[in-house]
């Protein structure tokens, strides 16, 4: 039964947390979607968009004042070809209206209409329609967009594209939403206009947070009406459709929709469905103007200079309301004129494909640090970090939205930690006691009594399996092991016991420091600080360790004098970094070790220590602030195996004074190394050689990779870190 109880509170609560982790894909009831789009709504509503102010969107607007100036709706059009001439210095002039019928007021009706003598009817027949007026107006205006509506009713076909497509990658037909038919203008009205587009909204829902960028009917692609009118307004002829699986865009080995839309020089990321967010900004900051204004003259046509102008209306019983995040029962047109707006201001909502990742792991890893801290530090300390994780991804998701308008949901992973806190709280509380009274014979099978005792003391910070914690890692290897052998090969019991003392003085060393030696490899030592007990000043300590093996060494080859040929002599690596110690292996035979990428560090650091002429080489996170130690940068490398850069140091015992100036010229000379100033710092290292110091194997080192660098330079772009070819 303990056993069973031991596996579940390891690994059976750590895969609830991942298992809970999985909730907002699969999305019951849409739990998840409703929460998202709260959030990114209220985003909106603490940052709106702010409108620049080169700003070139304008809304004419038939509202109330315009109606009781002109008279109901709908208007003669020979009134819309005013509006229309009025606004010919427009870069683009758009009609968030469809006009599917002729104009009931041509004048050619008046003759079925009114009993009209022959003369006046003839006369009458020859003067042009409305619809003609209104159509040489637009054909005339070189510039104008008209709407049109798509549906499942009207099984007509749109009218002629009047734009250029080009797509890339998946087809982007299969992701964009498919109409039966569309409702289109009067085809005088049509072949007049320079480009046609969908009046759409798009959105089914309460509250609008995106639009369109194309629909379809079969094969055949209809950009929305902002979509449109930004064409034409930037004297573009061409679309360009970017999907999944084009070049440069990731598809994660799959179709996953469309990536964005090209228009001339603008770019416009859209969702895999080929909509856009809308980035909303307040209604008054659309600048409107009256069409009564208009075409009464009262508004000059140079008002419009450059502008993009479209007609909509917010009168009373036209109106096409919708709702945004940030507004209620606003006029569509407003909707449409907020994306030409951000278009132009190159500002949009975005959630990139790699979001969804982010935000599953950023769950994911809150509920597994939580159920993880609430076995090791209770529910307390569970809680503390649910606050602090929670407090990070809503000031994350905060900070991108408010510097690259990405929309981070910040909802769906807090829903996941409060539920695996709560649930494994409760699994905790049972499987406490347990836990600790399964520590002293877990460690009695490889540790001494005392090291035993000291872990049941402090069983709380003891999870048996692994554990990640903060460590310095130390690997101490002799050198010239080779030369070594060749003297012993006839005696290879002596050879044995040579080694033998030695590793027996360097382990006392380490030892003596606090130091858990966690392996012998032949001739190599690993050892640990900060496990299986915490210590708090774990560098330090490994440090004085090392100074301490040197100074063993030293006596060591004392007693050795007259029974080698040569001096024996040790290089030091040491790091600092998390890594997951504890028990590994299998249920029968398991050692106390650790695992990670800062322990391969402290091997490779060793490794490089004869490279440099050192005894010991340390890496960054192991340097100590205002120590008494000596600490020297030596250099940037990257060791083989790793891509990062590491800067590493060198450590002399307080003793060992160095002058304030040879370290500025030190300093100095590191400056110049990383500059690619060859000559200058060969200059400081004849310097440095000249003077007595300890480092003089170092800079003979670096003056022979600066002699290389001279004849095989670095690229321009050179940090100053130096790539290992070697362990």
């Amino acid at each position: 039964m303990t056993k069973g109880y031991k596996k579940f509170s390891r690994f059976g609560l750590i895969g609830f947390a991942i298992l809970v982790s999985f909730l907002p894909i699969f999305n019951p009831l849409q739990t998840f979607t409703n929460l998202q789009n709260y959030s990114f709504d209220t985003f909106q509503r603490i940052l709106p968009r702010e409108v620049y102010s080169e700003d070139p969107v304008v809304i004419i607007d038939i509202d109330d004042r315009s109606l009781a100036k002109i008279g109901q709706w709908p208007w003669s059009r020979d009134q819309l070809a005013k509006l229309t001439n009025q606004a010919y210095a427009a870069a683009a002039l758009g009609f968030d209206i469809l006009f599917a019928e002729p104009d009931r007021t041509n004048p050619q009706n008046l003759i079925s209409s009114y009993s009209l003598n022959e003369a006046l009817a003839k006369e009458v027949a020859s003067l042009p329609s409305n619809d003609e007026l209104f159509a040489e107006a637009i054909k005339s205006h070189g510039t104008v967009v008209l709407g049109l509506a798509l549906n499942n009713k009207d099984y007509k076909k749109p009218s002629k594209a009047k734009f250029g497509l080009v797509t890339q990658g998946d087809n982007p037909n299969q992701f964009i939403t498919n109409y039966l038919g569309a409702q289109n203008n009067i085809q005088i009205l049509d072949v007049s206009a320079m480009g046609v587009g969908s009046m759409s909204i798009g959105n089914n829902d309460a509250i609008v947070r995106q639009l369109p960028t194309f629909e379809r009917i079969d094969d055949q692609l209809v950009p929305s009406l902002a979509l449109e009118m930004t064409r034409v307004a930037v004297g573009a002829s061409t679309f360009q459709i970017k999907s999944s699986n084009a070049s440069s865009e990731e598809a994660y080995g799959a179709q996953t929709g469309i990536n964005n839309i090209k228009l001339g020089p603008l770019t416009i990321p859209t969702t895999p469905e080929g909509n856009a967010w809308i980035y909303f900004t307040p209604t008054k900051n659309i600048p409107t103007v009256s069409a009564a204004d208009v075409i009464s003259g009262k508004i000059p046509p140079e008002f419009f200079e450059g502008k993009v102008a479209l007609v909509g209306t917010s009168a009373a019983g036209l109106l096409d309301l919708r709702s945004t995040p940030s507004e209620k029962n606003i006029p569509g047109v407003t909707i449409i004129a907020q994306f030409i707006q951000q278009i132009f201001a190159n500002e949009f909502l975005q959630r990139p494909d790699w979001l969804y990742g982010a935000e599953f792991l950023a769950g994911l890893g809150l509920a597994i640090l939580i159920t993880l801290s609430i076995q090791a530090l209770g529910p307390i300390g569970g809680l503390g970090v649910f606050v602090i994780g929670s407090s990070g991804i809503i000031g994350t998701s905060y900070y991108f939205f408010k510097s690259k308008l990405f929309l981070v949901d910040p909802i769906s992973p807090l829903i996941i930690a409060l539920s695996v806190y709560v649930i494994v709280t409760f699994f905790n509380f049972l499987f406490t006691e347990l836990e600790r009274s399964r520590v002293r014979g877990a460690f009695a099978q490889y540790l001494s009594p005392e090291m035993v005792n000291r872990l049941a003391e402090s069983s709380e910070s003891l999870v048996l399996g692994g554990e990640k914690k903060e460590m310095t890692f130390l690997f101490s290897d002799i050198r010239g092991f080779t030369k070594i052998s060749e003297q012993y090969k006839d005696d290879p019991e002596a050879l044995t016991q040579l080694i033998n003392q030695l590793l027996t003085v360097l382990s006392n060393a380490i030892l003596d420091y606090g130091g858990t030696i966690d392996k012998y490899m032949g001739d190599c030592i690993m050892a640990f600080w900060n496990a299986p007990t915490d210590q708090a000043n774990h560098r330090q300590l490994a440090i004085e360790s090392a100074h301490a093996m040197n100074n063993a060494l030293s006596e060591f080859n004392l007693s050795l004098e007259g029974n080698l040929d040569f001096k024996l002599e040790i290089g030091i690596g040491i790091n600092s970094g998390e890594c997951i110690v504890g028990n590994m292996g299998s249920d029968k035979r398991f050692d106390y070790t650790v695992l990670g990428d800062a322990v391969n560090l402290a091997s490779r650091l060793e490794g490089q220590s004869s490279n440099y002429g050192l005894n010991m080489v340390l890496g960054e996170n192991s340097y100590l602030q205002n120590s008494s130690f000596q600490m020297i940068e030596i250099d940037k490398i990257a060791v083989k195996g790793k891509s990062a850069a590491e800067t590493i140091f060198t450590c002399f015992e307080p003793e060992t004074k160095f002058s304030p100036d040879l370290m500025d010229k030190h300093i100095n000379f590191l400056e110049k190394y990383r500059s690619q100033q060859w000559d200058a710092a060969s200059s400081l290292i004849d310097e440095l050689i000249s003077s007595p110091n300890e480092l003089k194997l170092y800079y003979k080192h670096m003056r022979a990779r600066i002699d290389e660098y001279k004849i095989n330079p670095p690229s321009s772009d050179w940090e100053g870190v130096y790539v290992a070819q070697d362990k």
